[in-house]
C-alpha cells in the first residue's frame, strides 16, 4: 500500500453557536495516499475547512475537534491529547477543553513541517501575503525555509523562477511589488508559488477557484495540475466546484453535514453513468450538468436553477439519522432512524447508504 500523507480516522468536531455546540464533523475517516492527488467535495459548510484548519493547527472555534486521530507526514498529531478534553452528554451537551494546551501541543508537532514539507494555498489568497513585504521578498523566504543552503542570490534566482512557472509575466517588476498592487488573478498565483517554492510534500488548496470568473477559474485548474504534476506534491483539494475536483484528484471524498457520504476513485465517484452513487452525489452531479446547459431534454436553462431537491431543509440532521434523510427522494423508514456506515460498493469505492443507485 502506497504511503499515507495524510489520514484520519474518527475524527470529530463541534462548534459553539447561538442554540449551543454544533457538530461540525462527525467521525470523519479519509486517506490522501501519496503521488495521489486527494479531492474534499461538499458544499459550503460542510466541514471541508473546517477540517483542514484543525489538521494544520489553525484555530477552526470553540471547542473545535474533540476526538479522532490524524497523522500527517507520519506525525501523529492528537496523541496523547484526549485528557485535555472532557464530556457531559446531557442534555444539553457540554464538552470542555484546554484549547491552550491542545495549541501548544499541536504546535511543537507541527514545528518545521507547516510552511516547509506541508503548505496550504487559503480560501482568500491576499490573506498568505504580508502586506509590508513585496513579492520577492515573500517567495525568496518560502524559497529559504525548503532550501536554507542557498545563498541570496540563489534565492532570488529561483524565486523569479517560480514566479515564471505559475505564468506571471514581467516577473522583475512582480517581485517588486507589494500585495495591494496585485490584482485578483495575480494575488492568487503569487499565493500559489509560495506553496510551492519550499518544495512541499502535501499541497493542500482550499476552494481555488472560488470567487474567480470562468477564464481564471480554468487557469487556475491548469495552474494546479501542472504543479502538481511538475512538483512532485501531494495536492490536497479542498472544493465544491466537482468539475474541478473530477480534473485534478485521483481519489475524492464527498463530505455532507460533517460526514462522509461516498468515497473512491475520482473517475469512479464523479462519473454521471453506470456506478452506484450517493443520492447526494447523484445532485451534486446533476447540478453541475445542468449548470452547464448539458441537462435532459425540458431541463431549465442555465442560470434558472439546478434540480429540485424535494423535502424541506431543517439545519443539521438528527444524530441518529442519515445526513440526506428528509430530502433524499429514496429515503426509508430506517433513514430516519440510524446513521448509515460506508459500504464497499466496487474496487476501493464506498458509500454510506443503504439505498444508493445500482
Amino acid at each position: 500500500m502506497t504511503e499515507a500523507v495524510l489520514e484520519v480516522q474518527g475524527v470529530t468536531g463541534f462548534l459553539e453557536g447561538a442554540s449551543g455546540l454544533r457538530r461540525v464533523l462527525d467521525r470523519v475517516g479519509l486517506r490522501v495516499a501519496a503521488g495521489r492527488s486527494f479531492a474534499l467535495l461538499g458544499e459550503s459548510g460542510s466541514g471541508k475547512t473546517f477540517l483542514l484548519h484543525s489538521v494544520l493547527g489553525l484555530h477552526p472555534g470553540s471547542p473545535g475537534l474533540v476526538a479522532g486521530e490524524a497523522r500527517l507526514l507520519g506525525i501523529d498529531l492528537f496523541q496523547g491529547l484526549g485528557p485535555l478534553v472532557s464530556w457531559e452528554e446531557g442534555p444539553p451537551l457540554r464538552i470542555g477543553k484546554d484549547e491552550r494546551a491542545w495549541s501548544r501541543a499541536l504546535a511543537r508537532r507541527l514545528r518545521g513541517v507547516l510552511g516547509r514539507t506541508v503548505t496550504a494555498v487559503p480560501q482568500d489568497p491576499i490573506s498568505a501575503l504580508v502586506p509590508f513585504w513585496t513579492v520577492g521578498r515573500m517567495v525568496e523566504r518560502a524559497v529559504e525555509l525548503g532550501n536554507p543552503a542557498l545563498g541570496p542570490g540563489e534565492r532570488r534566482e529561483r524565486a523569479l523562477q517560480w514566479l515564471e512557472r505559475v505564468h506571471l509575466y514581467g516577473v522583475t517588476q512582480v517581485a517588486r511589488r507589494y500585495p495591494h498592487e496585485l490584482s485578483g488573478g495575480m494575488a492568487q498565483r503569487v499565493a500559489l508559488a509560495l506553496a510551492l517554492a519550499p518544495s512541499p510534500r502535501l499541497l493542500a488548496a482550499d476552494e481555488p477557484t472560488t470567487g474567480l470568473d470562468a477564464t481564471l477559474r480554468v487557469r487556475m485548474i491548469d495552474l494546479l495540475a501542472e504543479a502538481a504534476e511538475s512538483s512532485g506534491a501531494t495536492l490536497f483539494l479542498i472544493t465544491h466546484d466537482t468539475e474541478a475536483a473530477r480534473l485534478l484528484a485521483r481519489d475524492v471524498a464527498v463530505l455532507l453535514e460533517g460526514r462522509v457520504v461516498e468515497q473512491g476513485p475520482a473517475r469512479v465517484v464523479l462519473d454521471r453513468n453506470g456506478a452506484p452513487k450517493h443520492p447526494y452525489t447523484g445532485y451534486l452531479l446533476e447540478s453541475e450538468r445542468r449548470l452547464l446547459g448539458q441537462g435532459p431534454e425540458g431541463a431549465p436553462p442555465p442560470g434558472d436553477g439546478g434540480p429540485v431537491i424535494q423535502g424541506a431543509p431543517c439545519g443539521p440532521p438528527a444524530e441518529q439519522s442519515c445526513s440526506f434523510a428528509v430530502l433524499c427522494p429514496r429515503a426509508a423508514a430506517a433513514c430516519g432512524r440510524e446513521v448509515p456506515g460506508l459500504q464497499r460498493v466496487g474496487e476501493e469505492h464506498w458509500i454510506a447508504c443503504g439505498r444508493a443507485q445500482r
